[in-house]
């Protein structure tokens, strides 16, 4: 019975599996970093741009018209 799917070496899979902890770990920790520093930026609300007459990003076209076609 051919067992595809299963790994040839416990040894060699447990070591990787320890480097892919650390890897996963790590990439965990950098994703929190940049989720608390996304989290501490703070975004000028719509009203406060208008307020300031700052433009604000919208879905209009630019002012000047649609960009050429390449």
């Amino acid at each position: 019975m051919p067992t595809q799917g299963r790994p040839r070496s416990l040894g060699r899979m447990t070591d990787h599996a320890a480097h892919d902890d650390d890897l996963l770990r790590r990439s965990q920790e950098s994703i929190d970093e940049a989720k608390a520093a996304a989290a501490a930026v703070s975004e000028p609300e719509e009203d406060e741009l208008v307020d300031e007459d700052l433009p604000v990003a919208d879905d209009a076209e630019p002012t000047d018209g649609p960009a050429p076609a390449p």
